[in-house]
């Protein structure tokens, strides 16, 4: 059974929008060639991008609902085992897939969810042929998800310069499992045999210097341009917390159009979550939330009505990043959110460091760095953490001792992640980074099999968003 973030698919037909992984298609019929084709090439393309969706049901120029050609029964036309028996039919991979049905407007639209787990690319085993004799899907070849000379996305067939990402995504899945392995068969080693073994592997690595002063003033210059953008729009906005994240790509970074910048980051944004790191709002109602330029950077603040998101941001085509969010555990959400400032969810920070990481990674070879030419240096800081609890209120996963409170506003962390780094491996990563912020809470310590879990539940699109 296909794990489904229910959230997650309701963002994506509240908020419509094509990148990589979301492909947005008005009605179509999975009992038409044409319509089959459509499914059929979107589903190879999305299991060869590492998983994605397909939200039908909407114009994919201008994003409207299309509310006149809906099928009368809508659930029945696009029953799960309708899709799934065209995509095995076609598909070189048997791959199960699911189907989500969200309501807006007063219209159902149907989200097909295409899983990540792709190990060898997957091709059309057999062609479709439509009216007229025209071929529609192409047998023995793999369809992806690509990019145009103007950085939009679209489905097509596989050419020389996708090989290497698709290659990447294969082999990074297979690393998982070899990961996943050797972490089932050293669960019996000894502390001190573990930590012997990462000292070997580390020796490297030791002495690579983390270059926080950049990302202090980062930081710094992203904070004060927050409160001048606040100021701008006269707006009073609720005392909450925040994250931070501040990245700029250390390393050769090929100079890339301001006019089309916007689009390519939208456009390979993996989306993990329903409102990602970086998210590009450019098609939000209100014209105020959306990116405009400033000193050569986009920049927005997207302030929602009754404070139910803050963020702000500035994304730089010379490969400097700045993302400022109020605290997720402050915006009373959800039926058993916390009240604002007395709650941090344990969670929370792994799911939101790993997503700044893996959509970093992502951006980083959109913008066509090479690995072994690029490391990406991040710095992540928390503020407004005196007084709150260690708690486990968000998704109900996992048990936290209470009476833990910080006695300390603000923590500041760094990580140094180079563009080779497969998504598996950011949990391991964040294990050790993240340990000063749960420290601050009387000590506590959070073990690495938790961190890495939660990591790899984010990457695989399976927490709870």
């Amino acid at each position: 059974m296909v794990d489904i973030n229910r959230e997650h698919i309701e963002q994506l037909v509240k908020r419509p929008g094509e990148s990589l992984v979301v492909e947005i298609k008005t009605w179509i019929s999975p009992t038409d060639p044409a319509g089959q084709a459509k499914i059929i090439k979107g589903a190879i393309a999305m299991r060869n991008r590492g998983g994605g969706y397909l939200v039908i049901g909407f114009d994919d120029k201008t994003m409207t609902a299309d509310k006149d050609s809906a099928p009368m029964d809508v659930r029945s036309t696009f029953h799960v085992d309708v899709i799934q028996g065209l995509v095995t039919k076609y598909a070189s991979q048997a791959f199960e897939i699911g189907v989500e049905f969200v309501e807006r407007d007063d219209a159902i639209h149907p989200v097909i969810v295409v899983p990540p787990g792709v190990r060898t690319p997957v091709f059309a085993k057999q062609q479709l042929i439509g009216d007229g004799g025209k071929m529609l899907v192409e047998r023995d070849v793999a369809y992806v998800r690509t990019l145009n000379s103007n950085n939009t996305p679209s489905t097509a067939k596989a050419q020389y310069r996708d090989w290497d990402e698709l290659c990447e995504i294969c082999f990074d899945n297979r690393e998982a499992d070899i990961g996943r392995f050797v972490r089932r068969h050293l669960s019996s080693l000894t502390p001190d045999g573990a930590k012997q073994i990462l000292s070997a592997m580390s020796e490297e690595k030791a002495g690579v210097p983390v270059q926080q002063e950049r990302l202090d003033k980062l930081l710094g210059e992203g904070r004060q341009r927050f409160s001048a953008a606040v100021a701008e729009r006269s707006l009073s906005l609720t005392k909450t917390g925040y994250w931070e994240v501040a990245l700029y790509l250390d390393g050769l970074v090929p100079e890339q159009r301001v006019g089309t910048f916007l689009n390519l980051l939208k456009s390979s944004n993996p989306e993990y979550t329903g409102w990602p790191v970086w998210l590009v709002s450019d098609d939000f109602g209100h014209e105020a939330d959306r990116p405009h330029v400033l000193d050569g950077a986009w920049e927005a603040l997207i302030a929602l009505p009754n404070g139910r998101h803050t963020d702000f941001e500035r994304l730089d085509p010379k490969g400097n990043f700045y993302h400022l969010r109020a605290l997720f555990d402050d915006l009373q959400s959800t039926d058993y959110s916390p009240t604002p400032g007395v709650a941090f969810d344990f969670a929370l920070p792994i799911y939101d460091c790993t997503e700044a990481i893996a959509v970093g990674l992502a951006f980083a070879k959109a913008m066509g760095c090479q690995e072994g030419d690029c490391t990406l240096e991040f710095a992540f800081r928390w503020s407004g953490l005196r007084g709150r609890e260690l708690v486990s209120w968000y998704g109900r996963s996992g048990i936290i001792s209470p009476g833990r409170k910080a006695h300390q506003d603000d923590v500041t962390l760094y990580q140094s992640v180079p563009l080779s780094t497969p998504l598996s491996a950011i949990g391991g990563l964040l294990a050790q980074s993240l340990k000063p912020l749960y420290a601050l809470f009387a000590g506590f310590e959070l073990s690495s099999k938790v961190i890495e879990g939660k990591s790899t539940q984010l990457v695989e699109r399976k927490a709870n968003f």
